[in-house]
């Protein structure tokens, strides 16, 4: 059997054709050969090759591929693309290629992809388009699929109104099975991820949920009221993403109903697009902590990536000044006991090792609302627990060291002891920070990371040396 695919190729393009026709759409990333073989391809703009390629491969697949291209080559084979792959393949783009693309389509192009996305991912495509060109977009589109833009384009871009989709189900609760199997018949081709039916009374407030799978399973004719779910979960348009993503997690929710102040659905958080919004947040947390200010990533520029960084390295500049001045303050102590100089990094990298762990789990205990301020006691009485026996294991084997090593029984005792306080004290500060952070509305975040790195410093050094000047010597 032949297959049509190859015709009109030259045979060089048929031999590389060939070659990758085998690639399927588990593929997870396209390998290093592959891409470079498009590369040659897309160099001598072989369009009918490279179009028989793409067409064996998953929209994720060929998002990996233009992630890894040159600008030029990106866009090249991103026009391609008919109008339904190209807008699946433009989600699943890094953010940086993305933005550099929509930069350069047409506005014609942006509306034909616009048209084929839903309307929560379609405002997201929009929402990244400079002024001018997203509102040519939302004048070419269908009046109807335009006002639902401009609406959902009205609400914050981080909250359940920016997330939610305004394509779903309906049906009264006076209705029957036939009237909600319809209603998802309506909107079947607007949207592939149908789950649930919404019920809602004559005022159109939300009453409760109907899963597909108790239409299919109850008599023609049964009333919706008798087999929807009246205990809705659903949240408000203003609630911030992180909530809504701790609603879903909480509750299990592939779905989540949107409502708006009278408690009439307005949209709906699909678990995919939660998904997401648990990537950013993880990101933005961990960006944070390092110090990093603003959202950069790889593509930003140099002024950028100086301005988010800057105001954190001067935070532990000023705190390794403070440590400085320290250790000049025990100047005399550390000429007695040169030995003592031997030990300062150990003492001070456990102890940020030790703040660094506490602090990580409470930040995040809070992130995801596990860790309730009631409860901050208990939190604290176990890091502190922790933070004993961490510190008891770890001092005792720094007296061995020093014993085998310095020979001196006093002196290590003395170091020992000083690595278990200090140990104490950084789990005890990097525990509480975030817990205070948050009690002053402040990003823990934030402020973490680089205050337990600067304040363990300096107390750390002075409670060594402390140590070192009231018992050894």
């Amino acid at each position: 059997m032949t297959d049509d695919r190859h015709d009109d190729l030259t045979e060089e393009e048929e031999v590389f054709f060939d070659s990758v026709d085998g690639v399927q759409s588990t593929t997870t990333i396209a390998d290093e050969e592959l891409l470079d073989d498009i590369n040659v391809l897309v160099d001598a703009r072989s369009t009918a090759a490279l179009m028989n390629i793409l067409t064996d491969l998953h929209s994720a697949d060929i998002a990996a591929i233009i992630n890894e291209l040159p600008e030029e080559e990106a866009r090249y084979l991103f026009e391609l693309l008919p109008p339904e792959e190209a807008s699946e393949v433009l989600l699943d783009l890094h953010e940086h290629v993305r933005e550099e693309l929509i930069e350069e389509l047409s506005a014609t192009r942006l509306t034909e992809i616009v048209e084929e996305l839903d309307s929560d991912d379609a405002v997201d495509i929009v929402a990244e388009m400079d002024e001018e060109t997203a509102e040519q977009i939302l004048d070419t589109l269908e009046p109807e699929e335009s006002a639902e833009l401009r609406e959902l384009l009205a609400y914050e871009e981080d909250t359940a109104g920016g997330l939610m989709a305004t394509e779903f189900p309906v049906v009264e609760v006076h209705g029957t099975v036939e009237h909600a199997i319809d209603a998802v018949r309506m909107i079947a081709e607007e949207t592939p991820d149908i789950y649930e039916v919404y019920v809602v009374d004559e005022d159109g407030t939300l009453r409760g949920i109907v899963d597909l799978k108790d239409l299919l399973l109850v008599r023609h004719g049964t009333p919706v009221a008798d087999i929807m779910d009246a205990e809705v979960i659903s949240v408000r348009t203003d609630v911030d993403q992180e909530d809504v993503a701790n609603v879903m997690r909480k509750y299990d929710l592939l779905t989540l109903p949107v409502v708006d102040g009278e408690n009439r659905p307005v949209g709906l958080i699909t678990f995919d697009d939660i998904a997401d919004v648990i990537h950013e947040e993880a990101q933005e947390d961990i960006q944070r902590m390092s110090g990093i200010l603003d959202d950069t990533d790889t593509s930003s520029g140099v002024f950028d990536i100086f301005r988010g960084r800057l105001p954190w390295l001067l935070v532990g500049f000023a705190g390794e000044l403070l440590a400085a001045l320290v250790l000049s303050s025990f100047e005399a102590e550390l000429s007695r006991v040169i030995a003592a100089a031997f030990f300062i990094p150990i003492i001070m990298a456990m102890g940020g090792n030790a703040g660094i762990q506490a602090s990580s789990i409470v930040v995040r205990g809070l992130a995801t609302g596990e860790l309730a301020l009631s409860r901050t006691f208990r939190r604290l009485s176990r890091e502190f627990m922790a933070a004993v026996l961490n510190g008891t294991i770890c001092s005792a084997l720094l007296f061995g060291v020093v014993y085998l090593w310095i020979g001196d029984t006093y002196f290590g005792l003395t170091v020992g002891l000083s690595l278990l306080v200090v140990i104490t004290n950084a789990t005890l500060v990097g525990a509480t920070v975030p817990l205070f952070l948050d009690r002053m509305k402040i990003d823990p975040a934030l402020a973490t990371g680089p205050f337990i790195t600067t304040s363990n410093d300096a107390l750390g050094l002075f409670i060594y040396l402390g140590f070192l000047t009231l018992i050894y010597l």
